[in-house]
């Protein structure tokens, strides 16, 4: 707890940075857990990876990404194989978000779903809100966003693109 003031009147607060960002982190994975949960009831291949990193990126800041640009996913080597085995059973035309803002952050859970073969890959993370603009922009102009998964080593896995991207942006 932090305490403001020094007299009768001091108020204690609880950090928002801290407590409040880790308490969202913990609900996003548990989100993703129990939407995995619920497909793989439904009868469909899974696959959930909570990412190490994610990040808006503007076509600006793309310039460092092969001049790629949208949401960034960056996992963990141990969790490459099994994204690219389901990523290769299917087309994934189809996508559902699941967000919630804490301080300045999105956490976002994205379902990437492909009806036909009934996979589903599921993706956990957090971007800071205040890149959003610049990867908006970008999108509004080719009307169109994408989803890219990589690894630390920055070799992308894969990439989804979005036409209709207003559920995965505040």
């Amino acid at each position: 707890m932090t305490q403001i003031g020094d007299d009768e009147f001091t108020q204690q607060r609880e950090p928002v940075s801290g407590t409040a960002i880790k308490n969202a982190w913990v609900q996003t994975t548990e989100d993703l857990s129990a939407l995995e949960q619920q497909r793989q009831e439904n009868g469909w291949d899974t696959v959930a990876i909570p990412a190490l990193q994610t990040a808006a990126v503007s076509r600006d800041a793309g310039k460092k990404h092969d001049d790629r640009y949208g949401l960034f996913f960056v996992i963990a080597d141990n969790h490459a194989d099994s994204f690219t085995n389901a990523f290769e059973r299917g087309e994934f035309p189809r996508y559902e978000a699941y967000r919630n803002e804490v301080d300045g952050a999105v956490f976002l859970v994205v379902e990437l779903l492909d009806p036909e073969s009934e996979t589903a890959i599921l993706l956990a993370g957090q971007y800071e809100r205040r890149h959003v603009p610049g990867m908006v922009a970008a999108a509004t102009e080719d009307g169109e966003l994408y989803t890219h998964v990589r690894t630390l080593d920055k070799t992308v896995l894969g990439s989804f693109k979005h036409d209709e991207y207003a559920p995965l942006v505040p």
